[in-house]
């Protein structure tokens, strides 16, 4: 939950940073988008949007039908804008990495993305971040009480 609420900031700071990596460097925006395309990024913020969206979908879902594809015509305008805006989001995504590391960073970042331990982060981060983000939920709760039965304790209410 925190986590989509820090994504949410992430697309709303993508919309108020610069439209053009410093520099504009070719190379730069080249290598950055093949990160975004490594880290598969650009669907996260598909999949949260759609989460966003989820209610809409089902308010609006047809069961009736005799064709599926058109149980949902909400949910497949929204799959046709996917479709014809993810590359804008990919270049949104790109300018930000090409914004803040250099040419020779962002290589390191994929050479390290092409090795085993890259790949392996790639394919292990979506379920730690996961984990992490209930940990998180979990220790906010424990700290929660905490904090309160001290306060009960100290103030008396």
């Amino acid at each position: 939950m925190m986590m989509k609420y820090l994504l949410v900031v992430g697309l709303i700071l993508v919309g108020l940073l610069p439209r053009q990596a410093r520099g504009g460097e070719n190379d730069r925006l080249d290598l950055a988008n093949k990160i975004v395309a490594k880290t598969n990024m650009s669907k996260m913020f598909v999949d949260m949007a759609a989460g966003f969206m989820d209610a809409d979908f089902e308010r609006n879902e047809d069961s009736g039908t005799k064709d599926p594809t058109d149980a949902d015509p909400l949910k497949k305008i929204f799959e046709d804008e996917v479709n014809s805006g993810i590359e804008e989001l990919t270049s949104m995504l790109a300018e930000i990495y090409a914004a803040h590391f250099s040419e020779n960073e962002l290589r390191e970042i994929l050479s390290f993305f092409d090795s085993a331990a890259g790949a392996a982060w790639l394919d292990r981060n979506l379920i730690i971040q996961t984990e992490a983000e209930q940990v998180g939920l979990e220790w906010s709760q424990l700290l929660s009480r905490r904090v309160l039965k001290k306060f009960e304790l100290q103030v008396g209410k």
